[in-house]
């Protein structure tokens, strides 16, 4: 019989940062025995005290801690040095989620996306973007429904409405047979959803992010024919490729090189999504070239290194 693993996890509380702690919890859990304790530090701000403190810390009315964890899992700046602080006075081990502010060797492991150009070392493993909540589906897909996932104003592209637009109405314009749900998202500028709605065509359903229900992109990821994601979306487009749907990347001009740039120029040269600028617009976006599920992968390489993988 396997060992309790048990976690605690340390979150800013920013919803990207959730989504890869969620993701890599999931997968632990559907893989070994798991306990895990939660400190939101934008709900309850981090104390730096002793052992016993730490315990209280991560106690709540309903539920006492009495057992001090295996490991500590966090991701974003601000968790960093709370990480180690647990570290240090309990004696876990500490797995940060993307590169850390602080050096590499502090911590014992670290799950670090290939554009931040994580080193090779056996306590670091490179993903492909970041880890997310996303499942492969393995459900037979709608070809008559499609997806377009939109970003918007950022440091790394550049974002012009008629430019989108324009490629927006390419798209359903080249398959009318496919309805087109559009969803925006907090960076997308507000007016242009009701730009969208303007042009009156009836293969295009305008769905402004605030008015779909929790599970709602899980579900369209899910089910979708084919799904086009603004490249500006990081998350997104991985998300969309995780769930095996066929991808592709909206075109937009770059600001400058970044690891954001770089990193949808590796997407594109690896074939798991296609580009609007090259691909025929006509035809049904391809399926991604390779399986991709990092958290999954993650888990596995996590449970690996602590060897308490179940028999």
């Amino acid at each position: 019989m396997s060992k309790t693993l048990t976690a605690w996890i340390i979150t800013d509380g920013r919803p990207g940062h959730l989504n890869q702690i969620r993701g890599l919890v999931a997968r632990l859990e559907a893989k070994c025995d798991l306990q895990t304790v939660w400190l939101d530090m934008s709900k309850r701000p981090f104390r730096y005290t002793r052992r016993q403190g730490l315990l209280q810390q991560f106690s709540t009315s309903v539920a006492p801690v009495a057992k001090l964890p295996d490991w500590i899992i966090g991701a974003g700046s601000h968790c960093h040095l709370p990480m180690l602080w647990c570290k240090w006075m309990t004696g876990a081990k500490a797995l940060v989620l993307m590169r850390p502010s602080w050096p590499l060797w502090l911590f014992d492991a670290a799950c670090v996306p290939v554009h931040d150009a994580p080193p090779d070392r056996p306590s670091v493993l490179a993903t492909q973007g970041v880890l997310n909540v996303i499942e492969p589906s393995h459900t037979p897909r709608l070809p008559d429904h499609g997806l377009i996932l939109l970003g918007g104003i950022n440091r790394h592209f550049v974002w012009d409405d008629d430019t989108v637009l324009q490629q927006v109405l390419a798209i359903a314009d080249a398959q009318p047979a496919v309805q087109w749900k559009v969803s925006d998202s907090p960076r997308t500028p507000p007016e242009f959803l009701t730009q969208l709605r303007r042009q009156q065509r009836r293969n295009i359903q305008a769905m402004p992010f605030g008015h779909s229900g929790g599970g709602w992109l899980q579900q369209q990821l899910a089910e979708a024919g084919q799904v086009w994601v603004s490249r500006d979306s990081v998350s997104m487009v991985y998300e969309s490729i995780t769930a095996g749907a066929p991808t592709g990347l909206l075109s937009l001009g770059k600001k400058r090189d970044s690891r954001v740039t770089r990193s949808m120029e590796q997407v594109l040269a690896s074939g798991l999504a296609s580009d609007a600028a090259t691909v025929d617009l006509d035809q049904a976006l391809p399926k991604p070239g390779t399986t991709l599920w990092e958290a999954d992968r993650a888990a596995d390489w996590l449970l690996a290194m602590d060897k308490g993988v179940k028999q």
